[in-house]
């Protein structure tokens, strides 16, 4: 087994999930959807090579399963691309309800046939920008805004306020730069760094404090 694979497994057991086996199966078959479509759409780096995905990817996903409890919460996975983190967040049934949104049409139709292959519950896909989609008729509020791989733009705070339950909070994963929550009041739910992930940080900012003060 890869290192990166085999790092990836014990932070499974780490996270004390049940039947390791049948979700290292799971994860492989995702690896091996993403592999396949990254060759036609670009989901994630094609600099990156495949072995990485494990942590870098996958790994770097299941971090807010260790800070935030999902079960039974709704769930937006804002600027989805490659599913992440909202697919390996599924894959570990936390028993919640997952939108990923992306603004791509060509990135979501894969999303959709990904979550299909993978038979992933409760979870839908949407094509379009933020903007819009928090000014639809018909659309849910959520507990949760997932945030991994977009910056927190000015242009995105009210859209944000109000796609969120006054109870709810939008989480994003960080490194080193925090220079978009300038202003923001958020906290802080874990930082880590290591040879293998580099460091990683997950903030938490309140639906109400979604404003520069």
């Amino acid at each position: 087994m890869i290192l990166e694979k085999k790092l990836f497994e014990d932070y499974l057991n780490k996270l004390n999930l049940p039947e390791i086996p049948h979700l290292m199966g799971r994860f492989e078959h995702f690896h091996n959807l993403l592999l396949e479509h990254n060759k036609n759409v670009n989901l994630v780096s094609r600099k990156m090579p495949p072995q990485s995905y494990w942590v870098q990817h996958f790994l770097d996903s299941l971090l807010a399963v260790e800070c935030l409890d999902f079960v039974g919460k709704s769930v937006l996975d804002f600027g989805s691309g490659g599913g992440l983190p909202g697919i390996p967040i599924q894959i570990v049934s936390t028993g919640c309800e997952m939108i990923l949104l992306d603004s791509i049409n060509k990135k979501t139709r894969v999303l959709s046939e990904m979550v299909d292959a993978l038979a992933l519950p409760n979870t839908g896909v949407e094509c379009a920008r933020l903007e819009d989609y928090a000014f639809l008729t018909r659309r849910p509020s959520f507990d949760f805004i997932l945030c991994r791989a977009v910056a927190l733009e000015k242009r995105y705070y009210s859209p944000l306020r109000r796609l969120l339950k006054p109870s709810g909070h939008l989480v994003m994963y960080k490194s080193r730069n925090l220079e978009d929550l300038e202003g923001i009041k958020f906290q802080e739910l874990l930082s880590r760094e290591d040879e293998h992930l580099g460091l990683r940080r997950l903030i938490m900012v309140a639906q109400r404090d979604l404003m520069k003060r």
